[in-house]
């Protein structure tokens, strides 16, 4: 059974694991800087079984200045690779909906990368519909 919490400060390592299984290099500074903000216009949520952190989801709120209320945006959904399949994903993104449920989010989406069918199916199963086309043009490196 997996227990669903805020990310902590000591799962920046699985959480770099989890992140690299996306594609992505993380920054342990920036995870660490992203962990201790108190912001609220994002929540990093961690799955945890038997004392392992076996996936993320990352949950963005904005304010569209043409629509009432806010929109969730999960721009990052990650599940360790040996424990896909288990159901982990499901509570996650549950998790992910009661949080914007809970903030009066009156949607929420999230991009897939096209190669990901696998994700695809898992998405449209719990009640998503591909809508529309995302572009993406990429900017300066934050890095730089």
């Amino acid at each position: 059974m997996a227990l669903i919490r805020a990310a902590a400060l000591k799962d920046i390592p699985s959480l770099q694991t989890l992140f690299l299984q996306l594609g992505y290099q993380t920054d342990p500074e920036n995870l660490k800087r992203h962990i201790n903000d108190a912001k609220t216009d994002y929540n990093v949520l961690v799955a945890e079984a038997e004392q392992d952190v076996c996936g993320v989801v990352v949950v963005n709120f904005i304010t569209p200045v043409h629509e009432r209320g806010l929109w969730a945006l999960i721009s990052a959904l990650v599940i360790n690779e040996s424990a896909r399949g288990t159901g982990i994903g499901q509570k996650l993104l549950f998790a992910a909906e009661q949080h914007a449920f809970d903030k009066g989010c009156t949607q929420i989406e999230l991009s897939s990368s096209e190669r990901r069918v696998r994700a695809h199916n898992f998405y449209e199963n719990n009640g998503y519909k591909e809508v529309r086309k995302r572009f993406v043009k990429r900017l300066a490196d934050p890095s730089l």
